[in-house]
């Protein structure tokens, strides 16, 4: 499949997702009925995608966004720092497109998204595209979620699940903090791709931390962590960093 392709089915398929939420009775969430935009610079020490440490090492994620009635399209890039040179070295780049609706305090996100030109430290990895679906329930400031992701192109069969509790709490007008716990499982084919253990398993365990401080009413700063450990001792056995503390500066603006 071509990479115009693996971009074009995404927008395809939040199509369909409009037609098929035009006429129900779900509705988009609270704020996101206008059309809004943004841009972000993230600085971290490590890219760590799901457990797995894909570079260890300084990098810079510079990503976009735009959303409009409770859609989003996203496009993200993880340029890892060459020692070597003054040079960024392109090592991934993903294109999804989201659709948030709510029903009472349930929100319902179905999302598609194309992973390209990734080439990560240790993983002989292809172009693909995952479907997904996010349920998230509110309790007041915390939402407990779920995942579902499963691959749709080139590892069919490769499944990832998480679950996790997120609490948010404005301190101030323009300071914000946002922490969260999650762990994640797998399907035996998920694990073989990406880590080279053809097994099922209880992946990993997390928890992250987040504080966003708006300098300007679209331009804000936000240092975050995150910790994540592989749970699995099998697993661990094939990884170089099962445990990994990932510390980062994101810059962006948002209109």
């Amino acid at each position: 499949m071509s990479k115009l392709a693996v971009v074009a089915l995404p927008l395809a398929f939040a199509l369909l997702w409009h037609r098929a939420f035009a006429q129900d009775s779900l509705q988009a969430p609270r704020g996101h009925q206008k059309f809004a935009y943004g841009a972000e610079t993230d600085f971290n020490s490590a890219y760590v995608w799901r457990g797995i440490v894909l570079t260890n090492g300084p990098l810079i994620q510079p990503s976009a966004w735009i959303s409009a009635s409770g859609f989003t399209v996203i496009a993200w890039s993880n340029l890892a720092l060459d020692r070597t040179s003054d040079r960024a070295r392109l090592q991934d780049t993903s294109v999804m497109v989201t659709c948030a609706r709510d029903w009472k305090k349930l929100r319902i996100e179905p999302a598609i998204e194309a992973y390209l030109n990734r080439q990560p430290e240790d993983i002989d990895s292809s172009n693909t595209m995952e479907g997904s679906l996010k349920l998230s329930f509110a309790a007041g400031p915390s939402r407990v979620f779920t995942i579902h992701a499963f691959d749709m192109l080139a590892y069919k069969g490769a499944y990832f699940g998480e679950v996790g509790l997120g609490y948010e709490r404005h301190f101030t007008k323009r300071t914000e903090l946002a922490v969260g716990i999650r762990s994640g499982w797998a399907s035996s084919k998920f694990n073989d791709v990406y880590i080279g253990l053809d097994k099922p398993a209880f992946n990993f365990m997390g928890a992250q931390g987040a504080l966003t401080y708006h300098l300007r009413p679209h331009l804000y700063l936000q240092p975050h962590c995150e910790f994540s450990r592989i749970a699995d001792r099998q697993l661990r056995e094939y990884l170089s960093s099962p445990t990994v503390v990932n510390l980062g500066l994101a810059i962006g603006i948002e209109f």
